[in-house]
């Protein structure tokens, strides 16, 4: 047989790599038309309902969520990761309503990040998934009913708001801190898939997931920040896989939050007067108080209206759905298109800012010497357990060592700059010599 009555194998390689291109295409049109549906939807209710003017006056929330979005599409922290600070320190915004405004619009934007995610086909680890999301979910019930007073309004958490925020802080820097002390690293092997874990390993699973859930409950994210703590630091997987794992147990939590919170204790059932402002939360009338909280009103007693741009959060969702609906699925495409270690430095510059605007903006931190204890402890305490955790984790989850005779792949490698640095000067050493 002659090669011209061969296979010709440049066409077929072609013809594959074309099939591919267009299977990419077709599959990344669906994910966008989940977004539009949503958008279109959107528009079709706020024009039949004629709530342009409320949009209009809940512009913030549609500023702030168009870099949450993107961050909670990117990253393993959510959109409430920019929406609580935010609304908490710049807007003035009740913690619990904040709280409640994070994951209700996650319920939306998250979800649609997941949805393209699984549309796009990409690497997603469901067995740690499925573990996570309903102890997650338990964990975030368990955190309402025990840190929470359910007869108030917005469902307020027991802490002192101050505290609250200074545990969102906190939450955001073990982030950065833990992914900071494993990328000191210059060689890291990368995992592709769920290692062989023992009762050791799924017994740290669940904490993660308990823990993340509980802290859903207070500030309305982590449960995708202790998800990917366990699967990218202690367990070794790539970015690449933990990202889109943690935002698929996110916008689980986020969808229990919108059905817990804004359906079943009607806090999207806004009420307002000709001015704007918030009359009634979830068909009970609300005043608000003398120390500029919030309470359900008695019968025949006379009512102060709540200032609706605090308050409001049925139209501070409104405002959001439509910018979350696009910009959480872009934030997953891009960080689809980074590096892990750019990944990372993404989010070292996100827990900066939170640390920094804590640190300028709350005033009861340089007021009430206990919340600094608070504060300072829980970052010592913070940084002393994940350090040693990170050094020690392959002891404490009953771990196999890295198998050094197996066959290494880029995959499986992530090479740090300051080690591609010294093996170029290497090579041009070695130049040199010849």
């Amino acid at each position: 047989m002659t090669q011209r009555d061969g296979p010709d194998l440049e066409s077929l390689l072609a013809a594959g790599l074309r099939d591919r291109q267009a299977a990419r295409r077709s599959r990344a049109r669906m994910a966008l038309a989940v977004s539009a549906l949503v958008v279109v939807g959107w528009l079709a209710y706020v024009s039949a309902a004629g709530q342009w003017g409320r949009v209009a006056d809940s512009w913030a929330a549609a500023v702030t969520m168009a870099f949450g979005s993107f961050v909670a599409g990117s990253t393993p922290q959510g959109g409430g990761a920019v929406a609580f600070p935010v609304l908490t320190k710049v807007l003035e915004v009740p913690t619990s309503v904040a709280r409640s405004f994070s994951l209700c619009i996650q319920a939306v934007g998250m979800t649609t990040a997941a949805a393209a995610i699984v549309i796009n086909r990409r690497a997603v680890e469901w067995r740690a998934v499925g573990v996570a999301i309903p102890i997650a979910g338990a964990g975030f019930l368990a955190g309402l009913l025990l840190l929470g007073l359910p007869g108030e309004p917005f469902w307020p958490s027991r802490l002192p708001a101050s505290y609250v925020k200074v545990t969102f802080t906190l939450t955001v820097v073990a982030m950065a801190l833990v992914v900071a002390l494993t990328y000191r690293r210059q060689l890291l092997e990368r995992l592709s898939r769920l290692p062989r874990l023992g009762r050791r390993g799924y017994a740290a699973l669940a904490v993660a997931a308990l823990v993340g859930g509980l802290a859903s409950s207070l500030v309305g994210s982590g449960a995708d920040v202790f998800v990917y703590i366990f699967l990218v630091v202690l367990l070794g997987i790539s970015p690449r896989v933990g990202v889109p794992s943690s935002v698929v147990v996110m916008a689980a939590v986020s969808v229990l939050g919108l059905l817990v919170l804004g359906i079943v204790d009607g806090q999207l059932d806004i009420a307002l007067n000709a001015s704007g402002d918030v009359v009634a939360v979830g068909g009970q009338a609300v005043t608000e108080t003398a120390g500029g909280g919030v309470a359900y009103a008695e019968p025949g007693a006379p009512l102060e209206p709540l200032p609706g741009g605090r308050f409001d959060l049925f139209g501070l969702w409104l405002a959001a759905v439509p910018v979350v609906a696009v910009g959480a699925p872009l934030g997953s495409w891009a960080a689809s298109r980074i590096t892990d270690r750019q990944l990372v430095a993404f989010v070292g510059i996100l827990a900066a800012a939170e640390l920094v605007t804590t640190a300028v903006f709350l005033d009861d931190l340089r007021r009430d010497p206990a919340l600094a204890a608070y504060a300072l402890g829980g970052l010592a305490l913070i940084g002393a357990g994940l350090w040693a955790l990170v050094r020690s984790r392959r002891r404490i989850l009953g771990l196999a060592g890295v198998e050094l005779d197996a066959s290494f792949t880029r995959d499986r490698l992530d090479v740090g700059r300051r080690y591609r640095e010294e093996l170029e000067g290497r090579r041009g050493d070695d130049e040199e010599r010849e």
